[in-house]
């Protein structure tokens, strides 16, 4: 009787901390909710910035002015902005014609990866590298400096969504069909 209550209580705890370490591990790969300092620039205009292409040629924001804008800031070597990369070609695709430009903004260092890994991925929208995309990434509200980021930005040019942490489709394409 004692050995099956020991055996008894060691699969119990055993399972209770499966089930505490699934929690853990789930709230450690949840990224934060964004500050209230982040959320109050939905509505704000989105500050003047430049970034360079994959091709050398200096980009500026305001270029992009009349069309709803997904930006994305991601790096080659984060899964999760791998895992939702599928998912910003489609809505290019689905979506451009109706005035959508998804922008990526890698934050890797090595412009030849970034090429490589875009060629490899189909990527089929702007992509920009450039030094300078995490203080870009800070200025437009990643106070927590997460990748993937995303924004959907207006035809105006004012913030109207933001997302820490890898984005799927149900979390972009309602805000992008209702500023089309």
């Amino acid at each position: 009787m004692d050995k099956k209550m020991v055996m008894a209580g060691a699969v119990a705890i055993f399972a209770i901390g499966m089930i505490i370490g699934n929690y853990a591990i789930q709230s450690f790969n949840k990224p934060p909710e964004p500050s209230a300092e982040t959320k109050s620039l939905v509505g704000t205009s989105v500050p003047d910035f430049s970034l360079l292409a994959l091709d050398g040629v200096r980009e500026n924001n305001k270029q992009w002015l009349g069309k709803v804008q997904v930006i994305n800031f991601w790096a080659t070597w984060c899964g999760p902005c791998k895992d939702e990369i599928p998912v910003l070609i489609e809505l290019q695709n689905e979506y451009g014609g109706q005035g959508l430009q998804v922008i990526g903004i890698s934050i890797d260092s090595k412009k030849e990866e970034v090429i490589d890994y875009a060629k490899e991925m189909g990527i089929n929208y702007v992509l920009l590298n450039d030094r300078d995309a995490m203080d870009v990434g800070y200025m437009l509200g990643n106070d927590a400096g997460i990748i993937p980021y995303t924004l959907i930005i207006d035809r105006s040019g004012k913030i109207a969504h933001m997302k820490y942490g890898r984005a799927d489709r149900a979390d972009l394409e309602p805000t992008i069909k209702q500023l089309l």
